[in-house]
């Protein structure tokens, strides 16, 4: 009876230790859209219709937080320069806690600036509908 204790009580343990590090590091939140004396630099994708902004939270010039907005438009009052229109909250989110290269991202698909709202965006998501659905 001992035995059969131990052996669920190590069985249980050897659980808790395997999914501890996956759920922990599922659970990381993201930190605020920090302010512009953080910008590292910023570029856009008309094709896409993106402006990417890169940050460095630790202020070391190392990019680790990114985010992109909707650009809504794109004026050529001046036709050396060109004037962006752009959404007042990102709608794309990456962040790279540990200067890692490790980046996770977040999709705040209402792009009305709650991070709350903001959901972790997963990859393998869209490799489902890929294996679900059939080529000929």
């Amino acid at each position: 009876m001992g035995t059969t204790i131990q052996t669920l009580f190590m069985t249980a343990m050897l659980a808790l230790c395997l999914a501890w590090p996956v759920a922990s590091q599922a659970n990381r939140s993201i930190p605020d859209e920090p302010g512009e004396e953080l910008l590292v630099g910023q570029s856009y994708d008309t094709i896409v219709g993106l402006l990417f902004r890169e940050y460095s939270l630790r202020g070391n010039g190392q990019v680790d937080y990114r985010t992109a907005r909707h650009i809504l438009g794109l004026s050529y009052d001046d036709p050396t320069t060109e004037e962006l229109d752009v959404a007042p909250y990102p709608i794309f989110y990456w962040y790279d806690a540990n200067q890692d290269g490790q980046w996770d991202m977040w999709v705040d698909r209402d792009g009305e600036g709650h991070l709350a709202d903001a959901v972790r965006y997963d990859w393998r998501q869209g490799e489902e509908l890929m294996t679900s659905s059939k080529t000929w």
